[in-house]
């Protein structure tokens, strides 16, 4: 694909107000069951620009960063992928605007088919998804099909001082229907704790740690498969 850059939504400044004060509020992390089937049955039933927003950058990067629920879902996770991203990979991010106690437009990653996000996926190399989970503690499980990739990325976490855990066994990511390994080889899911998330919010020296620890795996991947521009 061209280089382009799609930005689906322009909050207004009572919007982001309401954003902000939402995102810190983590109770409503994955309550019950999705109620949608997929993207199409979830456009249906809510107002872009309202109930949700989504943004797809397309650089022409062979990597794809994505934070699927985002907002009012899996808050922080949205931040932590736009650091990983960069200005050069590619990113692709979903936030829910319906509240903290609603959160009802949570599609898991398996049933994500929103068609900027497939795009961006088919068209990279490898993508890399960052959720956000209940377990207790301050730590990341990595999964996802790309298992070279996958331990790279703990690997350099372990080094820049976070606690990581490989396999995911309760959150494996390893569905080939998984939006994050439509990429062509396949990707990593980062599930990070909500005391990880919070810290990551908290200490920009963290995040930034945390951050070029992951560009860095995927960087070296990219090199490897002679992919990296």
């Amino acid at each position: 694909m061209k280089n382009a850059l799609v930005v689906k939504n322009i909050f207004t400044l009572s919007a982001l107000a309401l954003a902000c004060a939402c995102s810190s509020d983590y109770a409503a992390l994955r309550l019950g069951k999705d109620a949608y089937a997929d993207f199409a049955g979830l456009k249906a039933a809510n107002k872009e620009g309202l109930d949700y927003s989504i943004e797809a950058y397309d650089r022409n990067y062979p990597a794809v960063i994505f934070a699927i629920h985002g907002g009012d879902i899996e808050p922080g996770t949205a931040r932590v992928a736009r650091r990983i991203a960069g200005s050069d990979f590619n990113l692709y991010v979903f936030q829910d605007w319906t509240g903290p106690i609603k959160s009802s437009l949570h599609l898991t990653a398996t049933h994500f088919d929103e068609p900027a996000a497939v795009r961006l996926a088919t068209s990279s190399v490898v993508a890399l998804s960052v959720h956000g989970q209940w377990d207790k503690g301050d730590w990341v499980c990595v999964g996802g099909r790309n298992k070279e990739l996958g331990r790279a990325v703990s690997d350099n976490l372990i080094l820049a001082g976070f606690a990581a855990v490989i396999p995911c066994s309760r959150l494996p990511g390893i569905k080939a229907t998984n939006i994050v390994n439509r990429a062509r080889d396949g990707g990593v899911q980062l599930e990070i704790t909500l005391r990880l998330l919070r810290r990551l919010e908290k200490s920009p020296e963290d995040l930034s740690k945390f951050s070029v620890a992951v560009r860095s795996a995927v960087l070296e991947y990219l090199q490897k498969q002679g992919a990296a521009r």
